[in-house]
C-alpha cells in the first residue's frame, strides 16, 4: 500500500505531476485534485487559478530572461504597429459622416446651390441701386 502524505496545515498542495507526452490536465481535473486534498470547491477553484497565474508569470519571465524567442521584440513591434494603424483607421472612420449626416449635408448643399442665384441677383440689384443713387447725387 502507498502511504500518501497530504499537505501540512497552511501549506499549499503540490500540483499534480504531468508526464511529458500526456495532455495537460483539464480545469475540472485540477479542481478535483485539490478537492481530494481537502479543499472545498470554491477554494479549489481559487487555488487552480492561482497556480495557473503563477505558471504563466514564470513562463513569461523565464522566456524573456533567457531570450528563447529572439523575434519576440520584432513581433511586439509588429503588433504595436498594427494597433496604431487600426487606431488611425478608426479615427478616420469616426470622422466620416454617417448616412443621416451625409443626407443633411446634401440637403444643405442643395439649398445653398438654389439660393446662390437669388442671392447674387439681390446683391446685384442692391449694388446697381446704390451705384445709381451715387451717380444721381453727383449731377
Amino acid at each position: 500500500m502507498k502511504s500518501s502524505t497530504g499537505p501540512k496545515a497552511g501549506e499549499p498542495a503540490p500540483a499534480p505531476k504531468m508526464r511529458k507526452m500526456e495532455r495537460p490536465p483539464t480545469p475540472q481535473e485540477l479542481v478535483s485534485y485539490y478537492e481530494s486534498r481537502g479543499l472545498d470547491n470554491a477554494q479549489a477553484s481559487l487555488k487552480v487559478i492561482e497556480d495557473l497565474q503563477s505558471l504563466l508569470l514564470r513562463s513569461i519571465s523565464s522566456s524573456r530572461a533567457k531570450d528563447k524567442l529572439p523575434a519576440a521584440g520584432d513581433t511586439l513591434r509588429k503588433i504595436d504597429s498594427a494597433a496604431d494603424r487600426l487606431a488611425i483607421l478608426e479615427m478616420k472612420l469616426d470622422s466620416k459622416p454617417g448616412h443621416a449626416q451625409a443626407f443633411a449635408i446634401a440637403v444643405a448643399a442643395g439649398v445653398t446651390l438654389r439660393a446662390v442665384p437669388h442671392l447674387l441677383r439681390t446683391v446685384g440689384e442692391a449694388w446697381s441701386t446704390v451705384a445709381g443713387g451715387i451717380t444721381q447725387n453727383k449731377h
